[in-house]
């Protein structure tokens, strides 16, 4: 199993996101120059050089993989393997997709389909560590090493807040109403 490789050797997956990060940014700079974004897309505000992902993007891949693993010991059945591959999965393929949208100027449908992970929160757990790996990588290409972090965290601090909230807060206030009468 892939999840099970990756978290018992996390070294060579490590490696691996490292070479690709430093491969984006050696044809970035060999093409016009290495991409600065600025937040909210604007000019006049700070930029964040791509350059950064050489650093954020692994040391994120350690933390995210770590915590996995943290996860996986303390309770396998709840946090199982194939639920991390399939997070991991779920979360590139939705990161691809939004960098798609805005590649291709679909900001009409982007604007929606960034609200989806608070959708979903509300049925699934989307908070865990694997989906924010598989998403911040799938971004990484088209918003760098530093922005697609702060939209993930921004993106799993919400959608745990939807899960806690509405799948374990109000199932315990009604219990407690309930044990009154």
């Amino acid at each position: 199993m892939i999840a099970q490789k990756i978290i018992q050797n996390k070294l060579p997956f490590i490696v691996l996101v490292t070479f690709l990060v430093g491969l984006h940014i050696f044809w970035e700079h060999y093409n016009g120059g290495v991409t600065t974004h600025h937040l909210l897309a604007r000019e006049d505000l700070p930029g964040i050089s791509n350059w950064w992902g050489l650093l954020s993007i692994p040391l994120l891949s350690w933390i995210l993989i770590s915590l996995s693993k943290w996860l996986h010991n303390k309770n396998p059945t709840t946090y199982g393997l194939s639920q991390i591959t399939k997070g991991f999965i779920g979360g590139l393929v939705f990161g691809i997709l939004i960098s798609l949208l805005w590649e291709f100027r679909l900001e009409n449908i982007l604007q929606y389909a960034i609200w989806s992970p608070i959708i979903l929160a509300f049925f699934i757990r989307i908070y865990l560590p694997g989906n924010l790996l598989g998403f911040i990588l799938g971004l990484t290409y088209t918003f760098g090493g530093i922005l697609p972090i702060a939209i993930g965290l921004v993106l799993i601090t919400v959608s745990f807040l939807v899960w806690t909230i509405f799948r374990k807060g109000i199932p315990f206030v009604f219990q407690k109403i309930n044990q009154k009468n």
